[in-house]
This record gives structure tokens, C-alpha cells and sequence, in this order.
């Protein structure tokens, strides 16, 4: 079991580069919280194969449309906790306390830093779900 931690871990550490990286570009276009919710998806779906190909590997392949749905819904599970610790963070920490804090550039990387705290909570949730109902493994 511990192996699959590590690897969950390391699927959801290059989730959470196809996050931050999404969330960048579509932070040029939308306001921040629009844009987290749309990077989320896409490395929520980014993370589901990667855990199919990486971690759980001896899971039942034959429904990906299935499994794929199942994630998402996981996901989602994990991502109130991600959601809510990221949205409170937001709104709550005052920017002339992050000015004072990290410098005016602060305020650029403050709602990527943000989303720290929540990706670890939702994290928790996301292996559990994934172990028992997403991944299960493939009748011999």
C-alpha cells in the first residue's frame, strides 16, 4: 500500500503542474476563481489517467469512460475541502498583509500559493475514494 501512495502522490504532483499551469494561462483571461474551477477539471481528468496508467495499474480497464466518470466524482469530493481552504485563503488573508509579508510581486503568486493548503486536503480524500471505489481491481 505504500507504494501506491508514492505513486498517487507523485500522479497528483504532476496533476498539480498541469493545475498551476492551467490556471496561469486561463488567469490572463478570467478572474481567479473562474480560472482555478476550469484548471481543476483539467487536471483533475490529467490525474485520472495518470493514476490508470501509473498507480494503479492492476485496476479493471475495461470501463475508462466509467472509471474516468467515477474520478471525476471523487474529485469532486476532494475538491470541497481543495475548494473551500482555497476560497477562504482568497478572501481572507488581506493583500496589504501578503505586501507586507512577500513584497507587491506577492500579490501575483498569492493565488498559486493558495492552492497549496487545499490540494493537500482534497488529496486525502481523492486516495481513499480512488483505493476503494475508482481503481478496483480487475477480476482474475
Amino acid at each position: 500500500m505504500d507504494k501506491k501512495i508514492l505513486k498517487f502522490a507523485v500522479s497528483g504532483g504532476l496533476g498539480f503542474i498541469v493545475d498551476v499551469s492551467v490556471m496561469t494561462l486561463l488567469s490572463v483571461l478570467l478572474p481567479v476563481i473562474p480560472a482555478r474551477a476550469g484548471a481543476f477539471w483539467v487536471a483533475a481528468s490529467f490525474t485520472w489517467w495518470c493514476n490508470r496508467q501509473f498507480t494503479f495499474k492492476g485496476a479493471d480497464r475495461s470501463a475508462p469512460l466509467r472509471q474516468w466518470f467515477r474520478f471525476l466524482l471523487t474529485a469532486c469530493v476532494g475538491f470541497i475541502p481543495n475548494w473551500g481552504c482555497y476560497w477562504a485563503l482568497i478572501w481572507w488573508v488581506d493583500d496589504a498583509w501578503i505586501t507586507q509579508l512577500v513584497g507587491e510581486s506577492g500579490l501575483y503568486f498569492w493565488p498559486l500559493a493558495a492552492m497549496i493548503p487545499g490540494i493537500l486536503l482534497g488529496m486525502v480524500a481523492n486516495f481513499i475514494l480512488a483505493a476503494r471505489w475508482v481503481y478496483r481491481p480487475a477480476l482474475a
